[in-house]
């Protein structure tokens, strides 16, 4: 079995005292001035690791935004797409989701990504999280949605939930990814992260919809070990918004892996 590196270990330590807020940086949609600007500041707040990654960005910006990253000794993981593979991370402090889309219907992003672009790790100082992405329904038809041609979990189904994340766990996957894509108007449902907590031992990460201190509570009462948190970054006030999950997150308690 392919054992945890330091930055999942590290990840590991964080989640041993409370459920986590990592903040997701869309390369393609800042300059380097707002990027330097907005990792001060998630700096400034506690943050203490980012994840990296858009549904269409390029490889010299996501590069651009793991070495600022890495200047300010934030640790980083960054999502497995065309433009993650090519750029080059911190030792220890840079990794990346290898994940497979399990509901895509593109080949692509549930097998050929992964292959093509397996051998380019060597040398790259991206540590490999084996990592299950799915899609659940949002209402939202977003860019990576639309890429993946994914066919979303039906909110009213959380058993489906259940029975794609046990397989994913039998495959080796250790974190779980539960999108709904940029922009979409619905929380992630509860009741599938409810399920899945109880069910089984997967890091649980809910992303996309979550919008408030308010929402990321939801999220960790019903179990997820972290959120993931984008478009907020763009807003204004959205560091403070941040800050404010960060808050209510301490408020639960940790888990040990």
């Amino acid at each position: 079995m392919y054992s945890a590196g330091p930055v999942e270990q590290f990840i590991y330590t964080l989640r041993a005292s409370h459920p986590l807020v990592i903040p997701q940086i869309d390369p393609s949609s800042l300059s380097k001035n707002s990027v330097d600007t907005l990792l001060d500041g998630l700096k400034k707040i506690g943050i203490k690791i980012i994840a990296i990654g858009g549904s269409i960005t390029d490889s010299k910006s996501m590069q651009a935004v793991i070495d600022a990253a890495c200047a300010r000794d934030l640790y980083c993981i960054v999502y497995a797409d065309t433009s993650a593979f090519g750029v080059y991370g911190k030792k220890d402090h840079t990794a990346i989701y290898w994940m497979n889309i399990l509901n895509a219907e593109n080949p692509f992003f549930s097998r050929d990504l992964l292959i093509q672009n397996v051998l380019s790790l060597s040398n790259s100082n991206l540590e490999p999280i084996p990592t299950a992405y799915v899609f659940d329904e949002r209402n939202c038809n977003s860019a990576a949605r639309w890429v993946s041609r994914a066919n979303p979990i039906p909110r009213e189904k959380p058993y489906l939930s259940l029975c794609i994340a046990l397989s994913a766990q039998f495959s080796g996957s250790r974190f779980y990814i539960m999108a709904g894509g940029s922009g979409c108007p619905l929380l992630p449902p509860k009741d599938h992260i409810e399920l899945l907590r109880k069910k089984t031992n997967l890091f649980l990460i809910p992303t996309s919809g979550i919008r408030s201190a308010a929402d990321a509570s939801k999220m960790f009462e019903a179990g997820a070990d972290a959120i993931h948190v984008g478009n907020i970054l763009e807003s204004k006030g959205g560091l403070a918004i941040v800050e404010s999950m960060i808050v209510a997150s301490k408020k639960y308690p940790g888990r040990t892996f």
